[in-house]
């Protein structure tokens, strides 16, 4: 699979979820995935498999966040791993405080499903985790 159709698989994986629809975005996901969120990574956790998956997005994003869109805009290749460029878009629930964050994500697409992505809000540490030389 080339890095275009991996880029696609992510687009499609992360427009299901903005799209409040969890069941279509695990279709995109191995059952045995690794995510490792902004926030979880800050605390050392990751989420493990469709229902810990599952679980961190209604749990987390969609009890804390009224609108959450996630929107993959560019991607570089590194190895295996694609470095995608793109933003959130946020509301929160109860505070209504609007948010649009620069983000960059590592993810690895085997199989022609996402089995590991990682968050990243600072570009370097994103590329020096992906191993990228500038």
């Amino acid at each position: 699979m080339d890095a275009q159709a991996r880029f696609q698989v992510i687009r499609e994986t992360w427009d299901a979820f903005n799209r409040d629809d969890v069941e279509e975005a695990l279709t995109h996901i191995h059952a045995d995935a690794s995510v490792v969120p902004f926030g979880a990574a800050l605390d050392g956790k990751r989420y493990d498999g469709h229902a810990e998956i599952e679980r961190w997005y209604r749990d987390e994003i969609r009890a804390d966040w009224e609108e959450f869109i996630t929107i993959p805009q560019d991607f570089r290749e590194a190895g295996d791993m694609l470095v995608v460029y793109g933003l959130w878009q946020a509301r929160g629930r109860d505070s209504g405080i609007d948010l649009e964050v620069n983000a960059t994500w590592v993810v690895e697409v085997r199989d022609g499903k996402i089995a590991y992505w990682q968050t990243f809000t600072d570009r370097d540490e994103a590329h020096a985790f992906a191993g990228l030389q500038e």
